[in-house]
């Protein structure tokens, strides 16, 4: 197998189009202290590396294998000694970029991380998580790095730079299913926004903690974190405080407090209304807060409003959305369920699968695994077991 075909492997395997090889190229050249050639310049020197039409150059030999974690020989370079040792020598170990002299922040870095942050966040809701964790993971050593050393007038923005990645990778392993490495990531996150004051974001910052450890089956600890997180009520945004309120329901209803759960969806509808342009609770709108609302009542077991909500919505669903129409979905599927009406249910739970496959969302095959007994009584009809099948196949599969 020649060098084409290895380093194509290696970016196809990962499921990454060469511009999230680009980005992740440039973070490693950061991380790593070496030059990096423009995005533009990126873009046609791997065509032609990948295409065999050019040898990949000694200087970036390096960041292929810092970006793909592979040797050499796994990713077809030439073999000879002397220009592996003359590639290994104008990069700095992982080690010795540590201890370097610290890369001083500017506003241009700062500009350009959040830029990045932007459109991983506007292309997760489609793609879902899976071909997005490596592009945004190699990011966070340069930005922990930031968050070490910078000082003065630009360490704020730094650290709300930091959050935000810490947040949004937190978020990447909570959909595929990891909860420890989402909650250490969202841990970090709140460090830095701690120490940044800001009470929007230490707010929010709590509610995805209490949404992780509702999802893993605390509920109890994510009450308390949205409690936490609406003391400081009276210095958020309108859809701040409604997305708190709306994780506090959640919570509530997976501890059968119905009366709580409604009180708090209530009230997250009324400041959804308000409305404003914030940038870290954007999505939450009043069509956001009746979909979380009809999500409680499943909870609960009140399906028939559920129902007509999630109906409703598929039926206008943006096509950007796609992560999120197979959890509507999957959660269609369990109230049509609890209603007895299994061909409705089996309808929404094979679409649901469909998109859970595609965007490697484990929470879409964590709400599909909550139907199974609702489905119980209906176990031997042809379609039910055949689901059932799929499913206990992705539990084996599952990482």
């Amino acid at each position: 197998m020649g060098a084409k075909s290895r380093l194509q492997r290696a970016r196809l395997d990962r499921g990454w189009t060469q511009g999230e090889l680009i980005e992740a190229l440039m973070a490693a050249a950061q991380r790593l202290g070496a030059q990096s050639p423009a995005s533009t310049s990126w873009k046609t020197l791997i065509s032609m590396y990948e295409n065999g039409r050019r040898p990949v150059s000694p200087d970036h030999r390096p960041l292929f294998r810092e970006v793909y974690e592979a040797t050499d020989e796994e990713l077809g370079f030439a073999s000879t000694t002397t220009r592996v040792a003359t590639a290994q020598s104008t990069l700095p170990t992982p080690t010795a970029a540590g201890s370097r002299t610290p890369m001083p922040v500017n506003p241009e870095m700062l500009g350009y991380l959040t830029s990045v942050l932007q459109q991983h966040a506007q292309a997760e809701p489609f793609v879902g998580p899976q071909f997005l964790l490596a592009p945004v993971g190699s990011q966070m050593p340069l930005i922990e790095q930031m968050c070490r050393e910078a000082y003065g007038p630009l360490r704020q923005e730094v650290l709300r730079v930091g959050a935000r990645y810490a947040e949004f990778l937190g978020w990447l392993h909570q959909d595929t299913g990891r909860t420890d490495d989402a909650m250490r990531w969202t841990r970090l996150a709140m460090e830095y926004a701690q120490e940044l004051g800001d009470p929007m974001v230490i707010a929010y910052m709590l509610q995805r903690r209490s949404n992780i450890a509702t999802e893993a089956g605390h509920a109890g600890h994510g009450a308390g974190l949205a409690l936490a997180a609406l003391r400081y009520a009276s210095e958020l945004s309108p859809r701040v405080h409604a997305v708190v309120l709306r994780q506090l329901a959640n919570s509530k209803a997976s501890l059968g407090e119905a009366v709580e759960s409604e009180r708090a969806i209530d009230q997250a509808l009324v400041a959804a209304d308000r409305g404003d342009d914030d940038d870290l609770a954007f999505y939450c709108t009043v069509s956001y807060i009746e979909m979380e609302a009809a999500n409680c009542r499943v909870r609960l077991e009140r399906p028939q409003q559920a129902v007509v909500t999630y109906e409703k919505s598929l039926r206008n669903w943006p096509a950007v959305q796609e992560r999120d129409r197979g959890l509507c979905l999957a959660r269609l599927a369990t109230a049509n369920a609890i209603l007895e009406d299994v061909e409705g249910a089996h309808r929404a739970a094979e679409q649901a699968l469909g998109i859970a496959c595609r965007t490697g969302s484990t929470r879409i095959l964590g709400e599909l695994y909550r139907l199974q007994p609702h489905l119980a009584r209906w176990r031997k009809l042809v379609e039910v077991s055949e689901l059932n099948r799929e499913l206990d196949l992705t539990k084996q599969v599952a990482p």
